[in-house]
């Protein structure tokens, strides 16, 4: 007879997979954004962040 498995275990990662897959993903994350920051000319300026948060 076949054992039955609860949902969770049938998409469940194996353990900790889901901790190294973040921790990656947010470090690849903070790369970008100290790459995008070196260049200033392509940010927007603050006042218009402003302006659009206002309205």
């Amino acid at each position: 007879m076949k054992t039955k498995l609860a949902a969770t275990d049938k998409v469940t990662d194996a353990p900790g997979a889901t901790e190294r897959s973040y921790a990656a993903w947010k470090q690849a994350k903070v790369a970008r954004g100290l790459e995008q920051a070196k260049n200033g000319d392509a940010m927007i300026p603050f006042e218009q962040v402003q302006i659009r948060i206002k309205s």
